[in-house]
């Protein structure tokens, strides 16, 4: 080999050990393309969020129906919440009473004011039918905060405005 060629590869080698990091062009484009990546991944994950926060007021709820349902066979009659054989402390809602009587009751879960904003409010109700059977229910509102009032008795069903809740 030519020794003129040599020196010349051996110093082009060298100046290419040299350069090693990135360029200010390729650190921008990896910084936009997190940046793409984080405006979409985020909002779906503040979307989990709240359907983990809003998982309470169903679980509770529905607990709060069973338990009616229960203390009305053992009892023949609906009870106010705080006499039922279940504790509820949420930490995203306040659990409250509604219309009560000998064959129908009603509950709602009031988003705190910490969350209001964030998640939806709950209500559910259960009753007995005049041939015995238990129909319960659970309906979210399509406006987080807004609260339920009461569910009407008779046939489970959610007023207007309201999801039931699968």
């Amino acid at each position: 080999m030519n020794t003129q060629f040599k020196v010349k590869l051996i110093n082009h080698l060298n100046k290419k050990n040299q350069n090693k990091g990135f360029t200010l062009i390729e650190l921008l484009v990896v910084v936009i393309i997190i940046g793409v990546l984080a405006a979409i991944a985020l909002p779906n994950l503040f979307n989990q969020v709240a359907k983990g926060r809003q998982a309470e007021a169903k679980t509770n709820l529905g607990a709060i129906n069973r338990a009616q349902q229960t203390y009305r066979l053992e009892k023949a009659t609906f009870t106010i919440l705080t006499r039922l054989p279940i504790a509820v402390n949420g930490e995203y809602y306040d659990f409250t009473g509604g219309a009560l009587n000998a064959v129908f009751a009603s509950h709602s879960a009031i988003a705190k004011t910490t969350y209001s904003n964030d998640i939806r409010d709950y209500g559910s109700a259960v009753n007995q039918t005049t041939t015995g059977e238990f129909a319960s229910i659970i309906c979210e509102t399509d406006v987080p905060g807004t609260g339920l009032g009461t569910i009407a008795a008779g046939a489970a069903t959610c007023p207007a405005n309201h999801d039931e809740v699968k």
